[in-house]
C-alpha cells in the first residue's frame, strides 16, 4: 500500500472551511443530522454543502459537484452510500483536499467485500496526499474550533481532556457523561474502522496537543500493538493515558469483529503490555470517567498518606478500609493536628483518622477542618466526605416541589437559596485549599461547573459518587505519581 503522507491534524481540529458531501435537508439522513450539529455547534469556518440536487440545505446554498466550491476546503465530512464513496475521495484529492471524514459505513465491519472497497479507497487516498477518518465513523468534536462534527446531538462542555473511541457510540456517550463526572473535552474522535487513520495516529496527535492534559482511550483491537505502545511510553511520563478495553473475553471479541472489525486481542496481554507503557487501565466506562476528573482537576498526591474527613463514623470506616485495601496509608493523628482540631469540634470527637465530626453542622466548622488536615504534613491527600454544603443539598432536587404548601414560597426560594450558595462556597474554597497546599481533595458529592453566570465553564473539582471511588481515584493517582518518579530517576 501507498507510504501515506503526515496527517495535518490541525486540519481536522481547526479546519477554517469544511465540505459536507452528501448534506442534505432531509432529517431521515446522516448528511441533514450532521450538517445540523456543526450548525448549531456554533462552528465559525465557512461550511459549503455539497449535494448534485443543487437544493438548499438549512439555509445554505448547495454545490453539485466538491470541485465546484470557487474556494480552497481544509475538511471533507462524507456521509452517503459505501458504493459511491470511492468517487467522492477521488474528487476530493482533485480540490486539494488534505483530510477527510467518512461517516459512511458498510465497510470492513460487514465482511470481505466490505474490506475491498475500504482498501482501495484508502490506497486511492494515500496516493493523492488525503488522510481519512473512519470508515464507519460518527465524527468528531474539537473544542478549539466550536466543532461538533458528529451523529449524535451532544454538546460537551469544554476542558482538558481528549477521547478517542473505537466505538463511536460509546464515545458519544462519554462525551454526554461528561457533566455527570466533571469532564471537560478538548478533542474527540471517534476512529472508526482505523482503515487510514488509526489510534496510534491520535495519539500521537493528542500526546503532542497543548490542550490537553488527559488521553482517554476505548479500544478494541490494534493493528499494531509495537507501534502503539512505543508512542505510548514517550507520552506517558508527561501527561497520563487512560484505557478502557473491549473485547476482553470470548463473546466481546466475536462483537468487536462485527462492530468495526477490530481484532480483539487477549486481555491480559493488553493489561500487561498497557502497564508497562505507563497505561492506566479502567475496569468501566464509568471509572474512566472517574479518573480523568481527577487527573485533569487535581495535583498528582506525593506520597500514599490519605487523610479522611467526614461527618459520619461509619462512612469513615468504609473510606479507611477502601485506602487499605488499594494500598494507601491512614496514619493515625499525631498531637499537634488532635489539638488543632480539639480548638473545631465537640470534646467527644473521634480524635482519630478518620476524622469523624460527629454530626457537627455548619459549613465554617467543615472547611476549618479540612484546611486543618491538609495542611498538616503527614498526609499527602484528603478524601472528604459529607462536605456537599451538608444534608440539605442533596434534598435540593426535591425541596421546592415538596415544600409548597407547607412552607410560604418565599420561604422556601430562601432556603434554595442558602443551600445553593453554602454549596458553592464549600466548593470555592476547597478549590483554593487544593490549589495553596498542592495536594488533591478527593471530595465526595455531587458534580456541578463552578462560577455559574460569571462565563467560566471548565469544571474546577473533580467530586466521587462514592467513598470507595473516591479512594480508587487516589490510588491509581499514586500510582501514575510513582510511574512518573521511576522514569525521572532513571
Amino acid at each position: 500500500m501507498t507510504k501515506p503522507a503526515e496527517p495535518n491534524f490541525d486540519l481536522l481540529f481547526n479546519p477554517k472551511s469544511i465540505a459536507m458531501i452528501g448534506a442534505t435537508s432531509n432529517i431521515e439522513k446522516w448528511g441533514a443530522i450532521v450538517f445540523l450539529n456543526i450548525l448549531m455547534g456554533g462552528y465559525q469556518g465557512k461550511l459549503y454543502p455539497v449535494n448534485p440536487k443543487g437544493e438548499m440545505v438549512f439555509n445554505h446554498p448547495t454545490y453539485p459537484k466538491l470541485t465546484d466550491i470557487p474556494e480552497p476546503v481544509d475538511l471533507a465530512v462524507i456521509a452517503i452510500p459505501a458504493r459511491v464513496t470511492k468517487e467522492a475521495v477521488q474528487e476530493c484529492i482533485r480540490k486539494g483536499i488534505r483530510m477527510a471524514i467518512v461517516i459512511t459505513s458498510d465497510f470492513s465491519e460487514t465482511g470481505e467485500e466490505g474490506a475491498r472497497l475500504e482498501r482501495e479507497i484508502v490506497e486511492i487516498a494515500r496516493s493523492g496526499g488525503l488522510r481519512l477518518v473512519g470508515p464507519n465513523t460518527m465524527g468528531i468534536f474539537s473544542a478549539s474550533a466550536r466543532l461538533t462534527a458528529l451523529m449524535p446531538p451532544v454538546r460537551p462542555r469544554r476542558g482538558a481532556v481528549s477521547l478517542v473511541s473505537q466505538s463511536g457510540n460509546i464515545g458519544t456517550q462519554m462525551l454526554g457523561w461528561g457533566e455527570k463526572f466533571a469532564v471537560g473535552f478538548s478533542k474527540y474522535v471517534s476512529s472508526g474502522n482505523e482503515g487510514d487513520l488509526r489510534s496510534e495516529d491520535y495519539l500521537d496527535c493528542l500526546g503532542r496537543d497543548p490542550d490537553t492534559r488527559v488521553i482517554l482511550l476505548y479500544i478494541e483491537g490494534l493493528d499494531d500493538g509495537r507501534e502503539f505502545l512505543t508512542k505510548a511510553r514517550n507520552i506517558t511520563p508527561h501527561k497520563p493515558i487512560i484505557a478502557y478495553k473491549g473485547g476482553r473475553t470470548e463473546a466481546g471479541t466475536r462483537a468487536a469483529k462485527s462492530h468495526s472489525g477490530a481484532m480483539a486481542g487477549v486481555k491480559e496481554v493488553y493489561e500487561a503490555a498497557f502497564r508497562q507503557a505507563g497505561i492506566l487501565w479502567a475496569s468501566t466506562t464509568e471509572e474512566m470517567l472517574e479518573l480523568a476528573a481527577a487527573f485533569s482537576s487535581l495535583p498528582l498526591p506525593r506520597g500514599n498518606r490519605v487523610g479522611i474527613l467526614t461527618r459520619g463514623g461509619g462512612w469513615g470506616v468504609i473510606t479507611a478500609d477502601a485506602c487499605n485495601e488499594l494500598g494507601l496509608e491512614v496514619p493515625p493523628l499525631d498531637e499537634s493536628i488532635v489539638r488543632r482540631l480539639d480548638s473545631l469540634l465537640p470534646a467527644f470527637w473521634s480524635r482519630g483518622n478518620p476524622v469523624d465530626m460527629v454530626a457537627t453542622m455548619g459549613m465554617d466548622p467543615y472547611i476549618e477542618c479540612l484546611e486543618a488536615l491538609i495542611s498538616w504534613e503527614k498526609v499527602d491527600a484528603v478524601i472528604s466526605l459529607s462536605g456537599d454544603a451538608g444534608p440539605l443539598a442533596h434534598l435540593l432536587p426535591d425541596i421546592k416541589k415538596k415544600a409548597e404548601g407547607i412552607l410560604p414560597g418565599d420561604k422556601t426560594e430562601k432556603i434554595m437559596q442558602h443551600v445553593s450558595e453554602s454549596r458553592m462556597r464549600i466548593y470555592e474554597r476547597v478549590c483554593q485549599l487544593v490549589e495553596k497546599y498542592r495536594k488533591p481533595v478527593f471530595a465526595v458529592g455531587t458534580n456541578f461547573p463552578r462560577g455559574k453566570g460569571t462565563g467560566k465553564s471548565e469544571f474546577a473539582l473533580a467530586q466521587f459518587r462514592t467513598p470507595e471511588r473516591a479512594a480508587k481515584a487516589a490510588g491509581v493517582m499514586y500510582q501514575y505519581y510513582k510511574f512518573r518518579k521511576a522514569i525521572d530517576m532513571e
